[in-house]
């Protein structure tokens, strides 16, 4: 069998294993649907609708394009959350099919691109999650990331004057830029081929490889700012507002999530060893701080370390030659520890999911094929291969099992609210003719979403029960001049007593009577009387 027929057999295999899995949890029904994903679904219909959004709703950072994307499929299939599921799984298979193109590419193996293929066609837990939901963009910046590895790798070696791949580079640089700064994890190790190839530029000295280098350059740099152009134009409307997002908390901001607590480095290096990375290869779920099957985790981290070591020390394959091609190595390397230097040093460190991590599934498959290609007998290989998927497999179906929560992006689960009396919740508030009202974050979208914006809820409840608030849970200011001028409105609770208890504190103090409802989670205060005394935000939480 010649060498490119089994690349295409190995990709086919890829492909459907990917599409097998996704399709099976998509089945389960167990991924579950909150507000900030609603938040993207709503910018969706609000670009089919005419809205040009640039950002995620209420912040200066994490473009629209995956809401651009999603309104797409919005017009070909509906506007549904099975909808978003089928373009995020669409998304996804066109990751797993340039992840297989990249192994291939950096190795000239078939046997390492399939690895690397497989490691994502059943992923871990994290990564699973992170790319059937959509929280702004974690497909589009997988993908904008591989083609920056290929065209990077391209352009540092045999196509060094092709101008429309530099200008490519640099497009898929700064859509990625505008899309989720996670992008960064891509472009500093391609960035270090760049410099390294000038000076040791085949057949010819330094000056004679200089002029088409700073060429190409420049093609990249403009296809940058082509690619980046809505995030310049918002940060000069806004101050610069996503440039300073990244640095110093900006106190007093109109934007959501400019405030990061800084955590000390011994908390970051936590985060690094014991909640990052081990929910990259499946120890550990997003939502919890748990190690699942520890014993047969720790069996993966060491194959996975042994791996590492191994490309470290510039290993050969089966047949004596080296498992991957000149600088890819470099470019791996240089990739996995630029990231956890990346991640130690910046507010990325704040996030105990690991979602961050997704970077580096791509890096660590290609690690994993260069071990198996450096093993000579088959069924060796085929254990170790098997050994790592069967616990990613083993992963979520022991998430999909523990439902609730299933598979949830929420990283605190008292936020996380069942999807049981969704639909019975808006028929009672459909009956009672209670379109508008306050509620929290984690409901007022969903809620919006799933009743095609029937239901416009303000989210001016705290979700906690420390009952703090902040007023950037308002990230659709139209839902909250609907309510505050609706002549009735509902209060909607759920899972936190003592939010209900601050709630009812409130109604006393204001001299109202109201009934209430318990839907599920839900719990619906309404038919305040008299009306005109019903308390209005701000409600004083802090």
């Amino acid at each position: 069998m010649t060498k490119t027929k089994s690349l295409w057999i190995g990709l086919g295999v890829v492909l459907a294993l990917a599409l097998l899995a996704r399709v099976l949890l998509l089945l389960t029904k167990t991924v579950s649907f909150h507000s900030d994903e609603a938040v993207v679904a709503l910018m969706a219909r609000h670009i089919l609708q005419g809205e040009r959004p640039v950002f995620f709703y209420g912040q200066a950072y994490m473009g629209s394009l995956d809401a651009w994307v999603v309104a797409v499929g919005f017009a070909l299939l509906g506007q549904s959350v099975t909808a978003i599921r089928l373009v995020q799984s669409a998304l996804y298979l066109v990751v797993v099919a340039s992840g297989f193109v990249v192994g291939w590419r950096l190795s000239g193996r078939v046997t390492v691109a399939v690895v690397a293929g497989l490691v994502l066609a059943v992923p871990p837990v994290v990564l699973a999650t992170y790319t059937t939901a959509t929280l702004g963009g974690y497909n589009e910046t997988l993908l904008l990331g591989n083609l920056l590895l290929l065209l990077g790798y391209d352009v540092t070696h045999q196509h060094r004057r092709s101008w429309w791949r530099w200008l490519l580079l640099g497009i898929c640089a700064g859509l990625g830029w505008w899309t989720n700064g996670l992008i960064i994890a891509y472009v500093v190790p391609v960035g270090l081929l760049i410099p390294k190839s000038m000076v040791e530029a085949p057949g010819g000295s330094f000056r004679t490889s200089l002029q088409p280098m700073l060429t190409g350059i420049a093609a990249a740099l403009l296809g940058f700012f082509i690619g980046s152009a809505p995030w310049w134009v918002f940060a000069f409307e806004n101050d610069f507002a996503p440039l300073r997002f990244y640095f110093d908390s900006m106190e007093g901001s109109s934007f959501a999530g400019t405030y990061a607590i800084n955590l000390p480095l011994g908390e970051r290096l936590i985060g690094l060893f014991f909640l990052g990375l081990p929910s990259l290869i499946g120890m550990r779920f997003p939502w919890s701080p748990v190690f699942f099957a520890p014993l047969f985790g720790a069996v993966v981290i060491f194959i996975f370390a042994a791996a590492l070591v191994r490309l470290i020390r510039r290993p050969a394959a089966s047949d004596g030659l080296p498992v991957l091609k000149p600088d890819a190595r470099l470019l791996i390397l240089s990739m996995i520890g630029g990231f956890c230097l990346l991640f130690v040093a910046t507010r990325f460190s704040n996030d105990p999911t690991g979602r961050y991590f997704l970077p580096l599934a791509l890096p660590l498959g290609i690690v994993l094929g260069t071990l198996v290609a450096s093993i000579r007998r088959a069924a060796l290989q085929a254990a170790v291969v098997g050994l790592v998927l069967a616990y990613f497999a083993a992963g979520q179906i022991s998430a999909a099992a523990t439902n609730p929560p299933g598979l949830t992006t929420q990283f605190n689960l008292i936020n996380h609210i069942p999807h049981d009396h969704d639909d019975a919740l808006i028929a009672f508030l459909d009956e009672h003719q209670l379109y508008n009202g306050y509620t929290n974050y984690w409901i007022s979208f969903r809620l919006a979403f799933l009743s095609a914006e029937q239901m416009m809820y303000s989210a001016t409840l705290p979700e906690k029960p420390d009952l703090s608030y902040t007023p950037f849970y308002e990230r659709y200011l139209p839902y909250r001049a609907a309510s505050d001028a609706a002549e009735r409105v509902a209060f909607i609770t759920a899972n936190v007593a003592k939010v209900e208890a601050a709630l009812e504190a409130l109604f006393a103090d204001a001299g109202v009577a109201y009934d209430t409802a318990q839907i599920g989670a839900y719990r619906v205060y309404y038919d305040f009387d008299p009306p005109e005394r019903v308390p209005r935000p701000p409600f004083g939480f802090d």
